[in-house]
C-alpha cells in the first residue's frame, strides 16, 4: 500500500514538473512571437485605432436603422426643433424651443407626460450632440450645446440626511453657478417637496435667473 502511495506521488510531482515545463516552453515561443512583432508596433497601433472608429461607426450606423433615426440640422440660434420625435412610452411629439422664446414651462396632471417630455429632449439633444441620429422626422434641428444640465427625480438621501427638496435644491445650485448662456436645463417639478406658496415662489425666482 505505501509502495502504491508513493507511486502515485511520484507521477503527479512528474506531471506537475511537465506541466510547469510545458507552461516555459510556450512562455518562450510567445515571447519570440511577441519579439518578431515589436517593429510594427506603430502599425498594430494604428489599425487599432482605425478598426475601433470603423467599429464605433458601424454601430451608430445600426442603431440608426434601428431606430430609423434621421440626421438633425445643427443650427446656430439656441434652438430645438424636433418634429414627431418618438419616445418607447408615448406617441409622437413636436417640439420648439429657442426660436420665438427661451424658456419653456410645461404644466399638466400627473401622468401627463410632462416628465417623458423633458427626459425626450435631454436624450435626443444629447444624442445629437454625440454625432447619432435621433428618432424624429426629417428637418429637425438642435443647437450644439457647451453643457446639458438635468435634475429630474427624487435624489433623497437618509445616509446625506438630504430630503426630496433638499437634493433638488443641491442640483439647481450647481446648476445655476455653471450654466452659461449656451447651456441646457432641464428641471422636473421645481419647488416642490415644500410649502406650495413658498416653492412656488422660489421656483419663479429660478426661472427668471435662469431665463
Amino acid at each position: 500500500m505505501l509502495t502504491l502511495c508513493l507511486s502515485l506521488l511520484l507521477m503527479i510531482t512528474n506531471s506537475q514538473i511537465t506541466d510547469k515545463k510545458e507552461e516555459i516552453e510556450i512562455e518562450k515561443i510567445l515571447q519570440k512571437l511577441s519579439f518578431l512583432f515589436e517593429p510594427y508596433t506603430d502599425e498594430l497601433i494604428l489599425d487599432t485605432e482605425i478598426i475601433s472608429k470603423l467599429d464605433f461607426i458601424f454601430a451608430k450606423a445600426r442603431y440608426s436603422k434601428l431606430i430609423n433615426g434621421i440626421t438633425p440640422k445643427i443650427n446656430e440660434k439656441k434652438s430645438i426643433n424636433l418634429i414627431a420625435a418618438k419616445h418607447p412610452l408615448i406617441d409622437k411629439m413636436s417640439i420648439n424651443l429657442g426660436s420665438d422664446f427661451s424658456t419653456l414651462l410645461i404644466t399638466g396632471p400627473n401622468t401627463g407626460g410632462k416628465t417623458v417630455t423633458l427626459k425626450t429632449v435631454g436624450l435626443l439633444t444629447a444624442m445629437a450632440c454625440s454625432g447619432l441620429n435621433i428618432p424624429a422626422k426629417e428637418n429637425s434641428s438642435i443647437f450644439v450645446f457647451d453643457q446639458i444640465f438635468a435634475d429630474i427625480g427624487d435624489d433623497q438621501s437618509i445616509l446625506s440626511s438630504l430630503s426630496t427638496f433638499s437634493s433638488h435644491m443641491l442640483n439647481i445650485v450647481s446648476i445655476i453657478k455653471n450654466a452659461t448662456t449656451n447651456s441646457l436645463v432641464l428641471i422636473d417639478e421645481l419647488g416642490s417637496g415644500t410649502d406650495p406658496i413658498e416653492g412656488a415662489n422660489l421656483a419663479i425666482s429660478i426661472l427668471e435667473t435662469l431665463h
